[in-house]
């Protein structure tokens, strides 16, 4: 019953005008049916996209192919018929109302070209183990370095920070350690520059590729195996990276603009001991103090902090004022880039430009990193035998590294410090008395760290195509490089404490200048039906010349000069220079052959000549074979659904290295003469003498390597992926091996050494949900990699090395700079103080295992408990669209790493017998009331503490999160713009460890402060005009 009757009238009203309305919206509607089929076997494909093109309609064919879809302007519609594997179809409606699809596959991915050195070729022509990541995997993250885009994306490549500072660098593994080098820096997290990839930015060698915007970035393709590699020769052993910037394009100009724009923060801080948990365990470390000498009679009630604290601590600890010195130099910093690109061209010539500007500010004081780069590319076909293209890349770099003792001060600092005066000023100790550890507030205004980097790379290629299927190219890539590092450490650093002598200034200038000079010869044949010949010949000259001059003073009666004008300085200390020059001349032949487009072919050869090594060993060839079966082709494959691609891949190759990466320089094979001044009488007189000794025998490294590989894809494409097993030796591996003092050297360089990295790579990429609205997709790796050591020198089985004397070695069956040390035990309880004091020590002290069970702990006790290489790594990226929306976020792991923590030696307490000279972790500690069995009594360590500085830093870190929203075309209609996209990404917002210190990945003895992590919240837009 309706009351009051009016608004019974009113919705019999309403509802009457929407039958009406719905009735002349289906009049004006037409219902248009189909099937979809596949043109590769005429199977109905259920699961088919099919959307009315510009709206938000659209639906799925059922499980016969068969679809049905209104539609209100036949004559204007456009459907959109898509599936995974297919080539999508768009099919004006007209005055159809029966429209039935033949969708091909889609030979894309297999079609794709890849940069394999030298030359191009389609992804299913590939016989070596190559990845690939295009601009929109690099642009996803809005990573300020190339390197960070690469993290945790490719198996088998393993990138880690050398610096987390704004402007840091980065070193890259692929495939494992493939040398030993006695200056290996494994206190840095187990790398050695000398093993970087090769970079070759369009088509210049470059050893680093910091410089780069990544927004500038076209594409990047790894190659991983020795047949992969193998025209590179000797530069390419440790694996290559082939970086491909933007590069104009025909048709009407087109203006991009991007930018992003965050807020950065420290995160993950490690937890230090504040207020009266630090009191109280500045007592119990007094306590420790007597423990440690065996008197035991003491407890933490029976300490009076009078005895032992400075005056003002005791009144701030009295009046309950604690400070959190991180607190007082953390503050957050901003993130930005902004780059514009223009392109255009015709069918012969072709166009692109851009520049753009990044900044990367520090969490800390005195931090900060800004980019200027700048592009230029163009190519033009000069008539139908000559064709030239020229591309230039310009970058300045400016980094302010800030100090390296401030953060450090912070966290050793104990909270009942006094950090400001009576007038509200920082005062330089902030502990009355104690001179060692400064007010970490001084170090920005009297430090300066600063770096000045400008590089320029360009390529001038000039192409002859004198007949169809040859064409003759000569390339010329200079590569310039300026640096300058100026440092002055002021007169209220920590490094000075206060003394004007100890006042420092510091410049370093140094450039390199290169060249590669390369003439190619490519020539395709097709004969017959079912043969394919591609050959490429390549003669190359590369040129490295660098020079560097170093000076330092002391002694600055102003801070206002800073290292500007360093001759001011009264105490000259350090006035050197050095200049290397070498030469790389190779000659290479490559022949890839097809037969039936099933079996697949590649020889290399490269015969490379070092000026690095003695004139009888310059010269080494490095050949290499690959093979590959198309099995999908297969006749026997043909009447399946299930296998949509499948490639059998295996290769064998050599590649070299002239040891250059292990601290050889240019001549080192030879004895050298340098020049001394030494005092003679009562005069300094000028003398020489031979620097180093010679070793005429000293040859090429060699790398040999065997992969194997499969290529599959299941359910037309929608799961595809790649496995890849590989077994490499490296032999003959040049080191410097110590020899007797009474030689008059410390070493020599030699062949000696012998290594080998084992593994297993998957890559695998899925499209889980695809339906009208929405789309899930994602992308996986894993790689396991096992290296050791095979052979040193003679019968020697181990070599030690290391900060603390022995702490690293390199040793026959076991992982290149492996740890060395003592394996721990526990803690000595007061039950075992009789056993305790039989090796001598104290209950509370660190107690580590007799291994040989000869009681007594020695050098002869130690073993190898892990090593700075992570023994698997993974990553695992997830995108969903829904219309114009889409959501990404990306996640990446590395496991069973353990590293020495510089944290945790420098911010446990200190070891020099002080009591709770520093501040401390929160651990869970040995007292006599709380016999914990994790950590030392406090002042108590002992002489074993060590193997407490070494932790398991596995790690998972939410690499990035990001939402995105992409304009309708209506919108980009009436703004006149080809494309737009806003978004929002959270870069690193979540790490997961174990590990208590900064960051697990750069916990290695040398972080001095620069291994915090950050996080960046950013907003972003593409526009195309």
């Amino acid at each position: 019953m309706c009351v009051p009757r009016s608004k019974c009238y009113s919705r019999a009203a309403l509802l009457l005008l929407m039958l009406v309305y719905s009735n002349l919206v289906l009049a004006q509607s037409t219902e248009i049916t189909g099937t979809v089929i596949s043109g590769e076997d005429q199977q109905p494909i259920p699961g088919a996209t099919v959307l009315l093109k510009g709206s938000g309609t659209g639906t799925v064919t059922d499980l016969d192919g068969k679809f049905s879809i209104n539609v209100a302007a036949p004559s204007e519609a456009v459907l959109s018929i898509s599936f995974v594997g297919y080539i999508t179809q768009e099919i004006a409606v007209s005055n159809q109302t029966v429209i039935d699809v033949e969708l091909e596959p889609d030979v894309a991915q297999l079609d794709e070209v890849v940069v394999v050195g030298y030359g191009e070729t389609k992804r299913k022509d590939l016989t070596g183990s190559v990845v690939s990541m295009d601009s929109k995997n690099i642009q996803e993250a809005n990573k300020v370095n190339a390197f960070q885009a690469l993290q945790g994306q490719v198996a088998g490549v393993n990138i880690q920070a050398a610096d987390n500072k704004p402007g840091g660098g980065f070193n890259v593994r692929i495939r494992g350690s493939n040398t030993i080098n006695a200056n290996e820096t494994v206190e840095q997290g187990g790398f050695n520059p000398g093993q970087n990839p090769l970079f070759v930015v369009d088509g210049i060698f470059v050893n680093d590729i910091s410089f780069l915007n990544p927004a500038d970035i076209e594409r990047m393709d790894v190659l991983k195996d020795a047949s992969a590699t193998a025209i590179y020769g000797s530069r390419g052993s440790n694996g290559v990276v082939i970086i491909e910037t933007k590069k104009g394009s025909k048709g009407k100009v087109s203006v991009q603009y991007d930018n992003y724009i965050g807020v950065k923060e420290a995160y993950n801080l490690p937890d230090m001991l504040q207020g009266e948990e630090f009191v109280q365990y500045f007592r119990d470390a007094v306590v420790g103090n007597f423990y440690s000498s065996g008197d035991f009679g003491v407890s933490a009630g029976d300490v009076d902090l009078a005895d032992y604290m400075r005056p003002n601590e005791l009144e701030n600890i009295a009046n309950g004022d604690y400070v959190n010195w991180i607190d007082l130099i953390q503050h957050n910093g901003m993130q930005q880039n902004h780059t514009l690109s223009l392109n255009g061209g015709n069918d012969k010539t072709v166009y692109g430009i851009g520049v753009a500007y990044t900044q990367d500010e520090g969490t800390f004081e005195g931090e900060d990193y800004e980019r200027y780069t700048i592009r230029g590319n163009l190519s033009s076909k000069l008539s139908e035998l000559f064709s030239i293209s020229f591309n230039n890349y310009a970058s300045f770099a400016l980094r302010n590294e800030g100090s390296r003792e401030g953060l450090r001060s912070a966290y050793r600092l104990r909270p009942t410090g006094t950090p400001f005066d009576e007038n509200g000023d920082p005062q330089f100790f902030p502990l009355q008395g104690e001179t060692f550890i400064t007010n970490p507030l001084f170090e920005p205004d009297n430090i300066t760290r600063e770096t000045r980097t400008l590089n320029y790379l360009s390529n001038l290629s000039l192409a002859f195509t004198p007949v169809e299927n040859l064409k003759i190219s000569s390339n010329f890539s200079p590569n310039i490089e300026f640096s300058r590092y100026g440092e002055y450490r002021g007169r209220f650093a920590k490094s000075t404490s206060g003394q004007q002598g100890n006042t420092r200034a510091e410049v370093n200038n140094s450039n390199r200048i290169s060249y590669t000079w390369d003439n190619i010869v490519n020539y395709n044949l097709e004969f017959g039906s079912d043969h394919r010949l591609n050959t490429t010949f390549v003669y190359s000259l590369f040129m490295d010349r660098y020079e560097n001059y170093l000076m330092q003073r002391r002694n600055y009666s102003t801070d206002e000069f800073l290292f500007y004008n360093i001759d001011a300085g009264s105490d000259l200390r350090t006035a050197q220079g050095g200049f290397s020059k070498q030469t790389l001349e190779s000659y290479t032949a490559r022949v890839n052959y097809a037969f039936k487009d099933k079996y697949l072919l590649t020889l290399t050869g490269r015969y490379d000549g070092s000026s690095i090594l003695s004139e009888q060993n310059k010269w080494a060839f490095f050949p290499s074979a690959a093979f590959a079966w198309r099995i999908i082709d297969e006749g026997f494959m043909k009447d399946q659904n299930f296998i949509a691609d499948l490639k059998l891949r295996l290769s064998y190759g050599e590649t070299g290295n002239n040891g250059a990466g292990g601290g050889l320089a240019p001549l080192g094979s030879l004895s050298l003469i340098g020049n001394n001044f030494t005092n003679i009488g009562d005069q300094i007189t000028q003398t020489a003498y031979v620097t180093n000794l010679a070793n005429q025998d000293l040859t090429w490294e060699k790398t040999k390597e065997f992969n194997f590989g499969l290529d599959f894809g299941f359910f037309n494409n929608r799961l595809y992926g790649s496995l890849d097993i590989y077994h490499r030796k490296n032999t003959g591996i040049i080191f410097f091996r110590p020899i007797s003092t009474v030689s008059g050297f410390s070493g020599v360089f030699e062949n000696v050494g012998e290594a080998e990295n084992k593994g297993v790579e998957l890559g695998l990429n899925s499209v889980n949900i695809h339906t009208s609205d929405f789309k899930w997709t994602t992308s996986l790796n894993f790689a396991k990699n096992n290296n050791k050591i095979t052979k040193l020198y003679g019968d020697l089985d181990k070599i030690l090395f290391g900060v603390q004397a022995g702490s690293y070695v390199h040793k026959v069956g076991e992982p290149v700079g492996s740890i060395y040390s003592y394996v721990f035990d526990g803690i000595w309880q007061m039950d075992e103080l009789d056993e305790a004091q039989g090796y001598g020590q104290q209950p509370g002290q660190v107690k580590v295992r007799d291994l040989n069970d000869d009681g007594a702990i020695d050098a002869d006790d130690r073993t190898v408990i892990g090593s700075n290489m992570p023994k698997w790594t993974g990553g695992i990226a997830n995108t969903f669209n829904y219309k114009n929306w889409d959501f990404t976020f990306f996640v990446r792991t590395n496991q069973g790493a353990v590293s020495a923590s510089y944290f945790h030696i420098s911010h446990s307490g200190g070891f020099d017998g002080t009591p709770a000279r520093f501040n401390s972790l929160q651990t869970n500690y040995w007292t006599p009331d709380n016999p914990s069995n994790e950590w030392y009594q406090p002042s108590n360590n002992g002489p074993f503490a060590e193997p407490l500085t070494y932790h398991d830093v596995s790690f998972v870190k939410v690499g990035y999160i990001t939402l995105g929203y992409n304009f309708k075309q209506d919108v980009l209609d009436a703004l006149k713009i080809q494309s737009m996209r806003l978004y929002f990404t959270a870069q690193n917002p979540f790490t997961f460890t174990n590990y208590e210190g900064w960051d697990p990945e750069n916990a290695a003895r040398n972080s001095w402060g620069s291994a915090y992590m950050s996080r960046i919240f950013m907003g972003g837009i593409n526009v195309k005009f």
